[in-house]
């Protein structure tokens, strides 16, 4: 059951300037549409304000690049440390735990904060179509461990939906650490699919089938490794263009008629293919921006939805109202930009003090 190989595999510098591209441009995505979706239904039209037309469809659409995008990165991170040596389940859970909380502890703070400034501001926030009004330790708790997506609930914690993808991401790190480490953790080979089956149950299906779209990318990993196919060089912009043509077709017309569920599993095979090519090297100028933007996408996908629901709260009958439908779009996506990167820079830049900090705790539970 083990996934290890033999022989380090390193990202050419093409290849990981189209991760980065796609990670960042689907975490814009995903800001162009809950903020289309949020000026609609301060508007009046609960489906779409339209600001953004085409693009506001898409933000589902974008988590899944966003799953089969991490279960890529994740595969060649750990398969690459693994094969330098000395690296176990502890080490591979203090860098996916790093990972996923030195982003959502800062930003279940931040929309603690921001709603408690609303709530007294704005009446919406009292508003159980926008916010829930029961069950606040429940829902703070399930965020807190990142349980907010167990059998296939969306948990919501205040004006922060968007979290429900990242409890998602960290059960997939525990599963994928439970298939990658299965020798080192269990002596008997029967316990180790026990194990693994047990969790499947408690998780849910919901759960256990997007596990299997972000397994596709440790695939596409796995094929770049395997597969002659995986040296041949396709221009970035042509897979982008590829991949936005595969979700027009799949999710936006949903042109082969199929439920949401097989929508996203399909659309995931596309993606997981595309990430199985290489791409040729970048222009210079190209792999700093591609990096940049990248490097704060999930801070950004983290803080969007509360600073949005806030800034609509206050702005939209007043300010907003009197501009052109565009703009207050662009406002709103500008602001989730700045406040992104500030996040960034105080919680997962500083991922390693993270990591220090809970490392620190499991030598204090003797683990």
């Amino acid at each position: 059951m083990s996934y290890i190989d033999r022989s380090i595999h390193i990202l050419s510098p093409g290849k990981s300037d189209f991760l980065n591209l796609v990670r960042w441009a689907a975490a814009l995505v995903v800001v162009l549409g809950h903020a289309d979706m949020y000026l609609g239904q301060f508007g009046g039209n609960p489906e779409r304000w339209t600001s953004f037309g085409y693009l506001g469809e898409h933000s589902h659409a974008a988590v899944m690049v966003f799953f089969v995008l991490s279960g890529y990165v994740v595969a060649y991170a750990t398969g690459k440390k693994a094969e330098i040596g000395g690296y176990g389940f502890r080490a591979y859970f203090l860098d996916r735990w790093s990972r996923i909380y030195s982003v959502l502890l800062v930003a279940i703070a931040f929309t603690l904060v921001i709603d408690f400034v609303g709530r007294s501001l704005s009446p919406i926030y009292h508003d159980p179509s926008f916010i829930p009004q029961s069950g606040f330790a429940l829902r703070l708790f399930a965020n807190i461990l990142a349980l907010q997506g167990i059998q296939g609930h969306r948990i919501q914690l205040g004006s922060n939906p968007a979290l429900w993808s990242i409890g998602y991401e960290f059960i997939f790190y525990l599963m994928y650490g439970l298939l990658f480490f299965e020798r080192q953790l269990f002596r008997r080979r029967w316990v180790g699919p026990l194990i693994f089956t047990i969790a499947l149950v408690v998780i849910g299906w919901k759960m256990a089938v997007y596990f299997g779209v972000w397994l596709m990318g440790v695939l596409a990993y796995r094929v770049t490794r395997t597969s002659p196919l995986a040296g041949f060089k396709i221009s970035p912009w042509l897979l982008l263009l590829t991949l936005i043509a595969a979700n027009h077709l799949i999710n936006f017309t949903n042109g082969f008629g199929l439920p949401e569920i097989f929508q996203d599993m399909f659309f995931a095979g596309v993606i997981a293919a595309l990430l199985a090519v290489d791409c040729p090297p970048p222009p210079h100028w190209q792999t700093p921006v591609n990096a940049y933007l990248a490097e704060f996408s999930y801070s950004l996908y983290a803080f969007h939805m509360p600073l949005i629901f806030f800034l609509c709260s206050l702005f939209f009958t007043g300010f907003f109202q009197h501009m052109p439908r565009f703009f207050p779009g662009i406002l709103l996506t500008l602001a989730c930009l700045v406040v992104g990167r500030i996040f960034f820079i105080l919680g997962e830049s500083r991922r390693a003090s993270y990591r220090q900090i809970g490392d620190r705790a499991l030598k204090r539970l003797a683990l």
